[in-house]
């Protein structure tokens, strides 16, 4: 379980600091290793740092289907899941699908955690 939290927490950490691809490796294996109820929630992380790596590569077309993919995993854990303020994630993803609808650069945000 300490290494579980150590992969959440570091993919996190990566993903705040603008290394999306490596983010999403490090979600992933925390997707990976995680218990059923764990899952969706993870992916919505994994699909995050997807949808930031595809707009910063300027895919916004794959950058939007990550967000939306995203955007559903995440809706049965508002407004807070394991120390992630996920409502306010939520409320990033809407900000950033306007943008790449728009075909331009959404705002850098990081993920809020709860200390």
């Amino acid at each position: 379980m300490a290494e579980q939290k150590a992969l959440i927490q570091r993919g996190i950490e990566l993903f705040n600091l603008g290394l999306y691809y490596e983010s999403h490796e490090e979600l992933e294996l925390a997707w990976n290793r995680a218990p059923r109820a764990e899952r969706f929630f993870l992916q919505s992380l994994v699909h995050c740092a997807a949808a930031r790596h595809h707009a910063v590569r300027g895919n916004y077309e794959g950058a939007v289907l990550q967000a939306q993919r995203a955007l559903r995993k995440l809706a049965g854990y508002l407004p807070e899941h394991d120390s992630v303020d996920t409502r306010r994630l939520s409320s990033l993803l809407w900000v950033w699908l306007d943008s790449w609808r728009r075909g331009v650069p959404a705002p850098r945000a990081t993920i809020g955690v709860r200390q």
